[in-house]
């Protein structure tokens, strides 16, 4: 465990990843990035794990980082065998926001997006968007209201304005694109 108190920092924490199993039987574990490339790991010098399923809430030091395709394998302090490495399956990977790479202008972290009102240019408003997808091609807002689902394609051709201080998202009036939810 590391001395860093994530407790008093909890607003400042992003979830980045989730541990899915151990790697071979050293204590290595495999995880999951939630967005952007594996390498953005090798900032997160200690990170938080938290299981959705427990109480479990953790910290550690990373003492190595390495990558397999787009997965990031990760050997923490304390945990040097596999037993101890499948205790931590499951667990969600956070760290402090101010570790995640500066993003060029226009782009956004997919938590930034979360629970942004969601209207059209005119106007309409859509619902607020609940999460989104990876796809191959581009990632899919998926925007909910009142038993409505709007599939929105995060492309530069459907966005027309980000506002994360007035916590609004305004997107273009594409025909047929929302009236099929209707």
């Amino acid at each position: 465990m590391t001395d860093h108190d994530f407790e008093t920092d909890s607003a400042q924490l992003v979830r980045v990843g989730r541990l899915t199993k151990p790697h071979g039987i050293k204590g290595e574990v495999k995880v999951q990035p939630d967005f952007g490339p594996a390498e953005d790991f090798l900032n997160y010098r200690e990170i938080l794990l938290v299981s959705p399923e427990s109480e479990l809430r953790r910290d550690f030091k990373v003492e190595r980082c390495r990558f397999q395709g787009d997965l990031v394998i990760l050997q923490l302090a304390g945990i040097g065998d596999r037993t101890a490495a499948d205790d931590l399956r499951g667990t969600e990977v956070w760290v402090d926001r101010d570790l995640l790479p500066e993003l060029a202008a226009g782009k956004y972290y997919w938590h930034d997006l979360i629970g942004l009102r969601v209207e059209t240019e005119k106007g309409r408003k859509l619902g607020r968007v609940e999460t989104l997808l990876a796809t191959g091609g581009h990632d899919v807002l998926v925007v909910l209201d009142d038993g409505r689902e709007y599939l929105i394609p995060l492309a530069d051709e459907f966005l027309r304005n980000v506002d994360l201080a007035a916590g609004l998202l305004t997107v273009a009036d594409v025909p047929g694109l929302f009236e099929i939810n209707d």
